[in-house]
């Protein structure tokens, strides 16, 4: 995919997001991860998972909002697996091949790449925001730039 063509689509997500938030104000963070979750997942090319993590007392995350063809693992702990990674550092994580990761949970053959962005308030991971694709380098700055202005939507 051509990096135009995923800008285009990131921006009319983010353009659906806006007029959602003023059509409906004051939403719940369920509400408002499920609206992303669907949003991404129908109107960005490549993705094969779209989903949230919530840290749970801060002991593990446990899936929330998420849409695919596969049931997610449910509940991951800190530092384990891309996820868990990117909670214990809150950074982005980006995996062009998870079939080389050695710190991955596998809970499909199709997922071939990751991207993992963290969803941070007053300097605490609340969530994640787990993405995969089929598709081997999938993922790029461009996508991380993007995600983390959605995930805004949820700060």
């Amino acid at each position: 995919m051509n990096q135009s063509n995923k800008e285009q689509e990131y921006e009319k997500v983010l353009e659906l997001l806006d007029h959602f938030q003023k059509k409906y104000q004051n939403l719940g963070r369920n509400a408002i991860e499920t609206s992303i979750v669907s949003l991404l997942k129908n109107n960005v090319s490549g993705l094969f998972f779209v989903g949230f993590y919530e840290v749970i007392d801060d002991k593990y995350l446990e899936v929330g909002p998420y849409q695919s063809t596969i049931l997610a693992t449910p509940r991951i702990e800190k530092g384990k697996g891309q996820c868990g990674q990117c909670w214990s550092e809150g950074k982005v994580q980006i995996q062009e091949d998870v079939k080389v990761c050695q710190n991955y949970i596998a809970c499909d053959n199709e997922t071939q790449s990751e991207i993992i962005i963290p969803v941070i308030k007053n300097g605490v991971v609340q969530s994640i925001l787990d993405i995969d694709s089929e598709h081997l380098s999938r993922f790029d700055e461009v996508d991380s730039k993007y995600l983390q202005r959605i995930i805004e939507y949820l700060i």
